[in-house]
């Protein structure tokens, strides 16, 4: 009796000790599928909400932001209620890799609904047929170059989306716009994929042995950290307060204007700067009041890049000055800092590939077997890292092609594209500014402009037209691929489900912001000025076109100058940096400059850039780590009050004050 009752001792106790390596193994990773349902529960409501705030209601466009401020308030309540549970119920609890799972899939879902994504490709699929009229001429011009599989065609169709008071849930309009969904939404999973895979290969090359900063991911997991250490500090509280209390007043403001606003309003000193020199009111004028927020992101950059960030601003402010009053002004867009700012982007893509070139050379080895990596680490294999990016490489091509590109241009378009994009995942890894677009640097503006005359057909430039609604790097989810990599090199959980995680958030992204955006687009129309769906891109990127077919080539000549400028400009600044350590100036901060969000952030970031500067050195690496609850309290408490008065927005219809815009 008594061997008996040892036996099932020790049986309980192997079965307990099992469910606790089991319980143990679970919390190292970083994807479970509770996680991932939990995500896909949330997503819709997301899609729903960032609809209503940048489409319908207008009031703010969080998408547009590298630190997804929206996202980051659902999980603020996840992460109350995750609290709750494990004093109640702690086997219930999330970890925080479920916890920061949650974080990346709702992110790049709402990347993928939002003002750069979904909502620009959705204006680019209905403006070629939609806007032709007899005066433009667009129909004889390209209308037969234009794919009907990637465009809509059916005339009723676009009278419902254009003038709405119909239903996108209807057999009519979901067959009308089953084709260009689903091959739009083809091409986009496989350039997911492709740069998924490019992220997995320069993963070890950027975390491990560069080290790269990675300042975004420093939010979510301070904010998803078991030990709750951030929100016992007292300065966290601090900053949280002085933003939600700004954030109240400056929002009561809005609603009863004689409640006194804390926002000052240069709005009067930059026309009056603009009257006298126009280059000054470029994107509604030079000085923007500091974002709470901002000032918190950008306190989490590195001290060089932050300085590069607002010097090159000015640096090309003055060279737009000085453009004007010498004369130089050949062009209304010279001294065509914008191409100079793309061209800058390649280079970086270029630099990273060059640099990154040995590790690069023994992933492949790896692959093919001729090496001996440890690959326990990996999300992926470097064998399945490059099995997969030649195939969704090759589609991407194939589907090009299809759609009527030459074949030599395909090679070119796919490299520039994909170049720029993991130059945008390098700018993140190494910036973390609080947004990261560079518009113009699409393949469409760079080929048309180093091309010769005569050189690209005319149903290839159709092409290059069509698909030109990429052209927003930075509003796009694939930074946060290797940002999550980091997550779990920080956390030391196993990233190996994280990809599926991934791949699922982005096919979910598309089929809940189609639905979302679709619906109340053929309610209330595209044309009516109860919504607002960014069309003037998409407008102009046609007019472009029907310009040139028509006889007119494409400009050239000092605009190539600039792109050669430049690229050339971003080398000098790379050898600089690796040959002087004195150097201050980084490429990112020239890229960077002329953008219209740098117009309205340059301040909050010289702002944080001061403080940082006197902090290290007066009170060292000590002094910022004290300092740094502070600036996180900045983000967070911008992050609620702007979440709830865009929640009063929501619910009420009201006009409220928005953190950002």
């Amino acid at each position: 009796m008594g061997r008996q009752s040892g036996q099932r001792g020790k049986s309980e106790r192997r079965r307990q000790c099992g469910s606790a390596s089991a319980a143990h193994a679970r919390s190292r990773d970083f994807a479970t599928w509770r996680a991932i349902l939990i995500a896909l529960l949330m997503m819709p409501f997301q899609s729903w909400w960032i609809v209503r705030m940048e489409v319908i209601q207008c009031n703010t466009w969080p998408t547009m932001l590298s630190l997804p401020l929206h996202t980051l308030f659902l999980v603020l309540v996840l992460v109350a209620g995750n609290l709750l549970l494990r004093r109640r119920a702690r086997r219930l609890a999330l970890s925080q890799g479920e916890l920061l799972t949650v974080y990346l899939m709702l992110a790049i879902s709402g990347v993928i609904v939002g003002y750069g994504l979904l909502q620009q490709l959705v204006s680019w699929v209905i403006v070629p047929m939609g806007k032709a009229t007899p005066q433009n001429d667009w129909e004889q011009l390209f209308s037969r170059y234009l794919p009907n599989w990637l465009v809509l065609t059916n005339r009723e169709a676009l009278y419902a989306v254009y003038y709405g008071e119909s239903s996108f849930l209807t057999a009519q309009q979901l067959r009308a716009w089953a084709m260009p969904i689903v091959s739009w939404s083809a091409f986009f999973l496989a350039f997911f994929a492709a740069m998924l895979s490019l992220n997995v290969l320069v993963r070890r090359r950027w975390i491990d042995e560069e080290r790269l900063t990675f300042p975004l991911v420093q939010v979510p997991l301070a904010v998803t950290d078991p030990s709750a250490d951030l929100f016992r500090g007292r300065l966290l509280w601090v900053g949280f307060g002085l933003t939600m209390l700004l954030g109240i007043m400056n929002g009561l403001h809005t609603l009863f204007p004689a409640v006194p606003s804390f926002q000052p309003n240069l709005g009067h000193f930059n026309q009056s700067l603009g009257l006298q020199w126009p280059c000054f009111l470029k994107y509604g004028g030079t000085f923007w009041p500091p974002y709470g927020w901002a000032v918190g992101v950008a306190f989490l950059m590195p001290l060089d890049i932050s300085f590069s960030y607002w010097f090159f601003f000015w640096f090309v402010k003055i060279e737009e000055w000085l453009t004007l009053i010498w004369g130089w002004d050949i062009a209304p867009d010279a001294p065509f800092a914008h191409l100079q700012s793309a061209a800058g982007l390649i280079g970086i893509g270029v630099y990273v590939l060059w640099s990154g070139r040995r590790h690069l050379g023994r992933a492949l080895r790896q692959a093919l077997g001729r090496e001996g990596l440890d690959e326990r680490n990996e999300p992926l294999s470097y064998r399945s890292a490059f099995a997969m990016l030649v195939l969704s490489v090759c589609f991407l091509g194939v589907f090009l092609w299809y759609a009527g590109a030459a074949l030599w241009l395909v090679p070119v378009y796919l490299g520039l594209y994909l170049t720029a994009t993991l130059a945008l995942s390098r700018m993140r890894a190494e910036l973390g500014a609080p947004a990261n677009e560079v518009h113009d640097a699409e393949p469409y503006r760079i080929v048309t402009q180093i091309a010769p005359s005569g050189a690209i057909p005319f149903r290839s430039l159709t092409v290059l037209a069509l698909f030109s609604w990429t052209a927003r790097y930075g509003m796009d989810p694939t930074p946060l691929q290797i940002e999550g990599f980091k997550m779990g090199e920080r956390t030391g959980l196993r990233t190996r489900g994280l990809v599926g995680a991934m791949f699922i958030a982005a096919a979910a992204g598309l089929v809940f912001g189609y639905f979302a955006l679709l619906i109340p687009l053929h309610h209330l129309g595209a044309d009516s000025s109860k919504l607002q769906l960014d069309t003037m891109s998409s407008v102009q990127a046609f007019s472009e076109l029907a310009t040139w077919l028509s006889g007119t080539p494409p400009p050239s000549g000092v605009r190539s100058l600039a792109i050669g400028g430049g690229l050339a400009f971003t080398f000098f600044l790379y050898a600089m940096r690796g040959g002087f350590l004195w150097w201050p100036f980084h490429p990112i901060g020239y890229v960077l400059a002329p953008m219209w969000f740098t117009h309205h952030l340059w301040m909050s970031i010289f702002i944080a850039w001061i403080i940082k500067f006197v902090l290290l050195r007066y009170g060292g690496l000590r002094a910022y780590v004290r300092a740094l609850p502070f600036f996180l309290g900045l983000i967070l408490g911008d992050c609620v009050i702007g979440s709830m008065w865009a929640l009063v927005n929501l619910v009420f219809h009201v006009p409220t004050f928005g953190v950002w815009m």
